[in-house]
């Protein structure tokens, strides 16, 4: 296959990712059928595969079975002396004795069909890997662009959602968050987190200034990074608004240090424009302040009423962290969370919203996938940090530029945040972002050994 067929294939498949899976939920109607498309893809990638491209991918690829096969041994039946003796099956065990059915074999899993969805859900990484192993240097690059491109679709989507009258119809999925703009997701908080890495994405494109000033892309660039801005105030996500000042700052040190690197005095019109950026900024904050659309700063002092309470998550922290103490290290099943918790909810915490997630993916993996799913985890963690630091030592040295391999790994960075107060990568959008990250990091690795 060529490499601009292999780049066509890619967009094409990442185009049915982002409008049909933008949600974390099991019972999505679209679910089902992506997964089906997903896995017609993945047959036409591994067809086109060579023995090298999947070497390129072997580690990832590797970890990814590794998970499947793990949550496919959560689904096998046990013997009632081992499934009966292991934490939390008191009370299944109890209503066995009740009902005469206590001499069943049950699996490790409190819910098998969570855990099926769990197993499935892995097809499209699974794909998005295989197929990025297709593309060469220069389809990574042009993807670099697309990430931006589809931010700013997500971001234009969300402004109408509730700028429109009658916008109900924009909305993608049933169970979202329906006064919030949430663009190609369910869920604000996924929303933020897309912009915030699509704007990063923006910040490592440029263009160039001639004699007529700067050129059409330089402009394109600017628009997007505003819309992209604009985009991360109205999600009404307290996560993507603590990116956003993130982001600024690291970026704003980051062209100072430039600055100062390269020897040169900083001129009045630098000095201008950094200040009239900031103005700008601000000034553009206060706007949506005063317009009322930026609820997330209001969120930042209390309770809102169209998501799980602060005070909740806090009362069921202690009973989420036992919960990992408790089922160590068999875990309870990926997918299964909601059902372990219902097993140990105390009453006074009973009311009207319920508990799916932890709300913490980094204290729900060791829930559901006890030790075997952190192992996976660490040596992925520790495989990707040392094909960062090849990558970024063998460039330095070359003297040839580090946006593959930094993108990469502030992509996975900014997930890895929010994971620790929400569940991003149970999206698939999420998951193709996360494996195109991954390929970003160990291509440059790659190519520096080479």
């Amino acid at each position: 296959m060529t490499a601009d067929r292999a780049f066509w294939l890619f967009v094409a498949f990442a185009a049915l990712v982002f409008l049909m899976g933008g949600g974390s939920r099991f019972d999505i109607e679209s679910t089902g059928p992506l997964r089906a498309i997903a896995a017609l893809f993945l047959a036409a990638g591994l067809w086109f595969q060579s023995g090298e491209q999947l070497r390129s991918i072997a580690v990832p690829l590797g970890l990814l079975v590794a998970l499947a096969i793990w949550m496919a041994l959560q689904l096998v039946p046990l013997p009632p002396s081992i499934w009966q003796s292991l934490a939390g099956r008191e009370d299944i065990v109890a209503a066995g004795q009740l009902l005469g059915m206590d001499g069943q074999s049950r699996p490790l899993t409190f819910s098998p069909l969570r855990t099926m969805n769990s197993l499935a859900a892995l097809v499209v990484p699974l794909t998005a890997l295989v197929l990025l192993s297709l593309l060469d240097c220069q389809g990574l690059r042009r993807l670099r662009t697309g990430v931006v491109i589809v931010g700013v679709t997500s971001a234009i989507l969300g402004a109408a959602q509730i700028i429109l009258p009658g916008s109900e119809g924009l909305y993608f999925y049933e169970i979202t968050n329906g006064d919030s703009a949430v663009g190609l997701f369910s869920n604000r908080n996924h929303n933020a987190l897309f912009l915030s890495i699509a704007l990063i994405f923006s910040l490592f494109q440029s263009g160039s200034k001639g004699r007529r000033g700067w050129d059409e892309k330089t402009i394109w660039i600017a628009a997007a990074r505003l819309v992209l801005v604009a985009g991360i105030l109205i999600t009404s996500s307290r996560f993507g608004l603590g990116m956003l000042g993130l982001i600024g700052l690291v970026y704003g040190v980051h062209l100072l240090l430039a600055l100062r690197r390269s020897g040169k005095e900083v001129t009045l019109m630098q000095k201008l424009a950094g200040a009239g950026a900031a103005v700008a900024a601000a000034g553009m904050i206060a706007l949506f302040a005063l317009l009322g659309r930026i609820p997330a700063l209001e969120r930042l002092s209390g309770f809102y009423e169209g998501g799980l309470a602060e005070g909740q998550r806090t009362d069921t922290l202690p009973y989420v962290l036992q919960m990992a103490a408790d089922h160590f290290p068999f875990g309870v099943g990926f997918g299964a969370f909601e059902q372990a918790y219902r097993t140990i909810e105390p009453e006074t915490l009973l009311n009207p919203r319920y508990l799916n997630h932890a709300h913490n993916d980094w204290v729900q993996l060791v829930i559901e996938g006890g030790l075997p799913g952190v192992l996976v985890f660490l040596i992925g963690a520790l495989w990707l940090l040392r094909m960062a630091w090849r990558a970024i030592r063998a460039r330095q040295a070359a003297g040839e530029s580090l946006a593959a391999p930094l993108l990469g790994l502030l992509t996975l960075g900014a997930i890895v945040l929010h994971s620790a107060v929400d569940y991003p990568l149970r999206t698939p959008s999420i998951m193709l972002l996360a494996a195109f990250a991954i390929v970003l990091v160990s291509r440059a690795a790659q190519d520096a050994r080479s």
